[in-house]
């Protein structure tokens, strides 16, 4: 039987080869002070060198800090509201690329998503594809599209920061006939999809002959579209104005005409849609293939391909020279799984209920 000394000493040689380590402070920053412990203990229990207590302040077990912390990482990985390995964070991956489109189109960072809708319908893997685009009379108003061609495909470019209603777009599809289609949305909405999947009244459970491709972007919120407008308003900003938004480095940036202007992302907190809140899924845990510009350079799309059919979208657009790829750096992954932690933890900041 092993004891529980060397049961520790695996415990800290496993953490030290699988996953980053965090301290106490960490721990007590993100769950702590946030009010999201649950005042188990295992944090108390599990530190080897006894540098964390459970006080009893006003008659709720707090663990605190009472010795010195070897920055062994036990306390962050054991805690129940704690995300420490990628799995919890940015889900199952496959293998993780940066790409770049070799078209010659305008496109949103590296073009991955466009260049990956392109190779499906051009080798008839989808009959169509949903995704969201600008409403012709309202600038920046998303509505959803279904393209069943390249050319449409490529008047819809670009990224939209407010909710579409792609989902419903892609039923109204599966209504109209067209039975392998493909959809790029949020997390959210790959996740009404994947409800649908795995529900056993869900669509696809009950009709096997439909199928659909899911494209996630790394979303970390959306914004209301009026509340959008109005921030805008009040910099001196018509949305209509608007050549191209981008989120990046935590900064929120407007392309116009001849100018362009940028505002930390938090600064537009007010604008953020209400749904956002309640939401830990940065990159679509759920999708075949997700996509964003978190961890890689300028002009390239980070890529995690989660499923089979992703991987052999992939490789397809590769070898067809759509797209030229490649394999993305542990710290760059490590850097999408940073970003995911950090919205996770923000629902903690969520003002309780009770």
């Amino acid at each position: 039987m092993v004891d529980y000394s060397s049961a520790v000493e695996e415990i800290q040689k496993q953490l030290k080869e699988k996953t980053k380590v965090f301290a106490f402070k960490k721990l007590e920053r993100e769950v702590i002070t946030t009010g999201a412990c649950v005042e188990c203990g295992s944090c108390v229990e599990g530190c080897p060198v006894d540098a964390i207590s459970g006080n009893r302040v006003e008659n709720k077990y707090v663990p605190t800090l009472t010795g010195d912390c070897i920055s062994c990482g036990i306390c962050y990985a054991m805690c129940p509201r704690a995300f420490a390995v990628h799995d919890e964070l940015i889900g199952n991956v496959k293998s993780a690329w940066r790409v770049r489109s070799l078209g010659k189109r305008k496109r949103q960072d590296g073009g991955a998503v466009t260049a990956f809708l392109e190779y499906m319908l051009e080798h008839k893997m989808i009959e169509a594809a949903i995704v969201a685009s600008q409403t012709p009379d309202t600038p920046w108003l998303p509505v959803a599209r279904r393209v069943t061609n390249k050319d449409q495909l490529y008047d819809c470019g670009g990224t939209i920061y407010t909710h579409a209603p792609v989902v419903s777009e892609m039923i109204k599809g599966f209504k109209d006939g067209f039975f392998k289609q493909a959809i790029v949305g949020t997390a959210c909405n790959i996740d009404a999809i994947d409800r649908m999947e795995t529900h056993v009244a869900g669509f696809f459970s009950v009709n096997t002959d439909a199928s659909v491709f899911k494209i996630s972007l790394f979303c970390m919120e959306s914004f209301n579209y009026a509340d959008l407008t109005k921030f805008l308003k009040n910099e001196s900003i018509k949305i209509d104005d608007v050549k191209r938004f981008a989120i990046a480095g935590g900064q929120f940036t407007v392309n116009l005409e001849n100018d362009e202007k940028s505002w930390p992302v938090k600064d537009l907190d007010s604008a953020a849609a209400t749904s956002c809140a309640y939401c830990q899924d940065l990159t679509g845990m759920h999708s075949d293939i997700s996509c964003g510009n978190i961890g890689s350079d300028g002009g390239w799309t980070t890529v995690l391909v989660r499923t089979a059919i992703g991987e052999k979208v992939l490789q397809g657009a590769l070898k067809a020279g759509i797209i030229e790829a490649e394999e993305l750096e542990s710290k760059s992954v490590i850097a999408v799984a940073n970003s995911a932690r950090f919205k996770k933890n923000k629902f903690y900041m969520l003002k309780p209920q009770h």
